[in-house]
């Protein structure tokens, strides 16, 4: 990099903006924010306090001219044709995007050209399992209107400290603090994801490369699998939490969701979107941690943080109540 960019980063600050704004501070870029102000962990940074769906505060951006436009919190096109005018004055526009923006989750090795969702445009905004994807394409058709330099960002599973989710942060918490965990029997399933930090340092390279197109950003897949995760935590926070497989139909048959009450289990062909190709990411540039390093760091984190308690997952008693009914079939 020859020279030091002007950025202006929308969304919040809380997860994958956060390490965005980390890693671009550290790399000496003037960056200014456009959020909310909830969660203003970078006081010294220019911030433009406003919801994103308010023109007024947007045009105060469209005034300035931006090297690069990062969009962390686009859900529906009209946010992105919001941006018209900053756009106009901004050399690179980066939407993050999502791997759930393909039509076939059920395929594994799913390429950037292969095929996107389809959603009509008059769907009424609403985000849920099934229009979360085609939203995010509708997006990504915006972007190219609007851009003639845009990135798209698909990222899998973004994980890492500071997660609200909790998704792939209940493994560590459980196994480090049950003593018995439920796990689901499919210790071979593929496991994908990326930790946020990569992202970012992705982001920021590809903006200083001047990159364009759709990527892919995940680890390799096939790299790790559901075990592969159960062991990293048990060795990493030294547990000797006893890990009891439960037969996959006894939790459907029982009504356990998949990801709402087990994070990272994806019974039968869903799961193959857990094999997504990153070929194109690598090619240019992605490096992705370890497990044990992003595992290494969430608990970290939660010790920081005293957090003890997750939005995601099973309760205890919901745990145990299965614990028992499995042990009297089993």
């Amino acid at each position: 990099m020859e020279e030091f960019m002007k950025i202006l980063i929308i969304g919040g600050t809380r997860f994958v903006g956060r390490h965005l704004v980390e890693e671009l501070i550290r790399r000496g870029h003037d960056l200014t924010m456009l959020n909310r102000g909830n969660n203003n962990i970078f006081p010294q940074l220019q911030t433009i306090t406003g919801d994103r769906n308010e023109q007024s505060r947007i045009d105060l951006a469209a005034g300035q001219k931006w090297d690069a436009v990062i969009d962390t919190c686009a859900y529906f096109p009209r946010q992105v044709r919001m941006l018209a005018g900053v756009l106009r004055s901004a050399a690179h526009y980066v939407l993050i995007s999502s791997i759930s923006a393909y039509q076939n989750q059920e395929v594994a090795n799913l390429c950037e050209n292969d095929a996107l969702a389809d959603i009509s445009e008059d769907t009424p905004e609403q985000i849920t399992e099934t229009t979360y994807g085609g939203f995010k394409v509708l997006c990504e058709k915006a972007a190219a209107e609007l851009s003639s330099a845009s990135l798209i960002i698909r990222p899998g599973l973004i994980v890492g400290p500071h997660d609200p989710t909790d998704r792939f942060t209940y493994w560590p918490h459980k196994i480090l603090h049950g003593e018995r965990v439920l796990v689901p029997d499919c210790p071979r399933a593929p496991l994908q994801f990326i930790d946020a930090r990569d992202l970012a340092v992705f982001i920021a390279d590809a903006i200083e490369k001047r990159c364009t197109g759709a990527y892919n950003l995940v680890n390799a897949p096939g790299e790790y699998c559901f075990a592969d995760l159960l062991e990293t935590c048990s060795r990493v926070t030294g547990s000797k939490a006893e890990k009891i497989p439960v037969s996959e139909d006894f939790l459907l048959k029982n009504g356990v969701e998949p990801w709402g009450d087990l994070p990272f289990w994806s019974p039968g062909p869903s799961g193959n979107f857990m094999l997504t190709s990153n070929r194109k990411a690598v090619a240019d540039g992605l490096k992705t941690r370890s497990l044990t390093g992003t595992v290494r760091d969430i608990c970290s984190w939660l010790a920081s943080e005293n957090k003890n308690t997750l939005k995601t997952g099973l309760s205890a008693a919901r745990e145990a109540q299965l614990l028992h009914e499995w042990a009297a079939v089993s």
